[in-house]
């Protein structure tokens, strides 16, 4: 949203769909402590930035499990594709509602570890006939389509999450951060694990897109995709039990 609010003077309208159709989502404490969050940033682009659409929806369709391999071909590794249909039916839906010249779908690098999200599901988009853009992608230039999308070279170009941390106002930033540090118990928390290890990094000199390249090397995925061996890979290189931690993020303070 900052970037295209500051480097074009498009009009934008902006929805954000509320997930109740997955048990993990359906609590109602995840969804409100979100809305609220996604609310305030609402407010402050609209006050420092350009006005522009903000709608709040459900997603139009009901969650059915759709279990699939990780990447084509690989063995142990899985993903829910059914908890993802929702999210991109929904956003070709909109598109085709709406007619907008463009959609941007959040993608970034951290999700080009599997190809059961965007590289499978994108057809729900493109059924649309709108120029797609991926918020991971370095210049707002439209992504190719149908027979012309190579996952593979979109996801060596791709930025990560902290790296596009790192270009927003501060302000933006503590806005987005979804965990804190000092209050959360547990201890398998992926999300603090994730800012723990990017302000260890930070306090080395190191920077976003440093620990997005980090996280990218370590979880075979980005320009490292190649790397991963499709008899243990899993989720962001996880490469032992289904829910463990990923090895290469500090779930604790201890060095």
């Amino acid at each position: 949203m900052w970037k295209w609010l500051t480097e074009t003077d498009d009009e934008i309208i902006a929805r954000y769909g509320i997930d109740k159709w997955y048990p993990s989502y359906a609590d109602k404490n995840h969804n409100n402590e979100e809305l609220i969050r996604v609310q305030e940033i609402v407010l402050y682009l609209k006050s420092k930035v350009r006005d522009f659409t903000f709608e709040v929806t459900e997603w139009p369709v009901e969650y059915n499990s759709d279990i699939q391999p990780i990447r084509p071909g690989f063995k142990v590794g899985t993903i829910d594709v059914g908890r993802l249909f929702p999210r991109y039916d929904g956003m070709g839906s909109w598109a085709k509602e709406l007619k907008p010249d463009a959609i941007v779908v959040g993608v970034s690098l951290e999700n080009t570890s599997f190809d059961c999200g965007y590289g499978t599901l994108r057809r729900l988009i493109e059924e649309a006939k709108v120029d797609i853009y991926l918020a991971g992608y370095p210049e707002l230039t439209p992504v190719p389509q149908g027979d012309a999308f190579d996952w593979d070279d979109i996801s060596s170009k791709m930025i990560g999450r902290w790296e596009q941390f790192e270009s927003i106002p501060k302000e933006l930033r503590d806005m987005s951060i979804k965990c804190n540090l000092n209050t959360c118990t547990n201890t398998k928390c992926r999300d603090c694990a994730y800012q723990r290890t990017y302000n260890r990094f930070v306090s080395e000199g190191k920077t976003g897109r440093d620990f997005d390249l980090y996280c990218a090397k370590h979880g075979s995925y980005g320009a490292w995709r190649y790397e991963a061996d499709p008899e243990t890979y899993r989720y962001r290189g996880r490469i032992d039990k289904p829910f463990e931690n990923l090895l290469y993020l500090s779930y604790t303070d201890d060095k």
